[in-house]
């Protein structure tokens, strides 16, 4: 009985998956902001991270900068590729701009790192600006405003650095940025299917079925 009751849970808690975690370094808003645009969302401390979409079908393919495991310095050597049309995908966004530079430098460095829910993973990190400029239309969160693509102090720059968890469930960050400019990632998702949370249950509940038919068959014997 306690295997289908938390069978039943399970399932019934499958549209709740979607979420960021967070590890370090980031601020978690509620709810995306009115405007992703300095001198709104500036913080010397914090990179602020938001969901913009959840379950959204890919109206169009979308280029990803980065699309595998591992770490890379900017700007090179990146794992681009292609989330095809049709794909249903949730997507994030990291933000970070400083009010004042560090001492003797003309940026200030953010570092930070946030995971994902159970069993959702990475399929890819649009990390140009100009990249994420062309899929704020689809992508970006509703009624937030975004920096538009000739914005010459966005994106990242040399020595920003990205890296995915093994498992494509965590990303860590390093922006180094001026004010009055921005570093940011668009990260893009993709959620178990009910169907897997579904199969799981069903292997729960048989797994509990032969366990009770055994309880009963050694209990005849002994009797």
């Amino acid at each position: 009985m306690r295997i289908l009751l938390a069978t039943l849970l399970l399932i019934a808690v499958i549209p709740a998956y979607g979420s960021m975690i967070v590890i370090a370094g980031v601020t978690e808003l509620s709810s995306a902001p009115t405007s992703v645009m300095p001198p709104s969302l500036v913080s010397d401390s914090t990179i602020y991270g938001f969901s913009e979409q959840q379950g959204l079908v890919l109206s169009s393919a979308v280029t990803a900068g980065i699309t595998s495991t591992g770490a890379w310095i900017c700007c090179s050597g990146f794992s681009p590729g292609t989330i095809p049309i049709g794909t249903t995908v949730n997507s994030y966004l990291l933000y970070a701009s400083p009010v004042t530079d560090e001492d003797g430098e003309f940026f200030r460095q953010f570092v930070g790192e946030i995971t994902f829910s159970p069993g959702e993973k990475i399929l890819g990190i649009i990390i140009g600006y100009q990249n994420i400029a062309a899929t704020d239309g689809m992508l970006g969160a509703p009624g937030s405003t975004y920096p538009p693509a000739s914005f010459r102090l966005g994106g990242l720059e040399q020595d920003d650095e990205v890296a995915v968890a093994s498992n494509m469930q965590a990303v860590f960050v390093k922006f180094n940025v001026e004010v009055g400019g921005d570093d940011m990632i668009r990260i893009l998702t993709i959620s178990p299917e009910p169907a897997d949370f579904v199969l799981l249950g069903s292997g729960l509940l048989a797994l509990a079925l032969c366990r009770r038919r055994l309880q009963r068959l050694i209990a005849r014997r002994q009797h």
